[in-house]
């Protein structure tokens, strides 16, 4: 049987929450982590673990030689925007969320792939906030990374997805209200959605054709929390990208 979903990083953070989301579902999931042994005592023998290092192309090869419905990239999602390298060097946090997203597409497009890349983002990244500069000065070049692998995504031909969520926390999903809007907010301190819920929305735009080719923003509001017809239909009134509309 054709495994459903493939995440790229799931071994903690949004990526670990969107495995055990699709388990839940009953779905067939692929997991590429660079500590395989971590993602089956994790996930135990629900999931299919192969080692890939997203700064390694040639693992990352080895590791997508199947086709799959959807590929979830997360590696650089952890804490809202990436998981690795506090305070480390510019070169190599543009290597892991830069280079490592250009390493997954290329991989992906060698092998025939016909799906859909989800790539989680950073509300209102491609505007100057205050958080914004905050984050880019503790991940040297966050935010050129960030821009850039969008809209590398776009240009890739490749059918994609991508979510850009606010400050990301713990708490539990499907407890908030936000909705699903075009990208046009800035980053605030005060604006924390659950991973939890960064997760759900990543599902279910990948199961939708009506997401393909749209960058959208999550934005968190007074309220009960939406249900997934709420969320669809405001997925619906996001036009695609213009990038996106040339491919069609």
């Amino acid at each position: 049987m054709k495994t459903q979903f493939c995440i790229v990083g799931a071994t903690a953070g949004t990526g670990l929450l969107i495995a055990e989301q699709l388990l839940q579902c009953g779905s067939s999931v692929r997991i590429v982590a660079r500590d395989p042994d971590k993602a089956r005592r994790l996930l135990g023998n629900r999931v299919d673990v192969s080692h890939g290092d997203v700064t390694d192309s040639r693992s990352v090869r080895d590791a997508l030689k199947e086709d799959y419905g959807a590929i979830f990239f997360t590696v650089a999602a952890r804490g809202g925007i990436d998981g690795r390298g506090l305070f480390g060097s510019r070169s190599m946090i543009r290597e892991v969320t830069y280079q490592g997203l250009v390493n997954v597409v290329e991989a992906a497009r060698s092998s025939g792939f016909n799906g859909r890349i989800v790539l989680p983002s950073v509300v209102g990244v491609d505007r100057s906030s205050l958080m914004i500069r905050i984050l880019d000065k503790i991940k040297s070049g966050l935010q050129r990374n960030l821009i850039e692998r969008e809209r590398y995504l776009r240009a890739s031909g490749l059918a994609y997805t991508i979510v850009r969520a606010p400050i990301l926390t713990y708490t539990p999903a499907r407890k908030a209200n936000f909705r699903i809007t075009r990208a046009t907010h800035t980053l605030t301190v005060g604006s924390k959605l659950s991973r939890g819920d960064l997760a759900r929305v990543m599902i279910l735009a990948s199961q939708q054709s009506v997401a393909s080719g749209k960058t959208f923003e999550l934005f968190v509001a007074k309220g009960a929390a939406p249900s997934d017809k709420q969320l669809l239909e405001e997925l619906e009134q996001i036009p695609p990208d213009s990038v996106a509309r040339n491919l069609l």
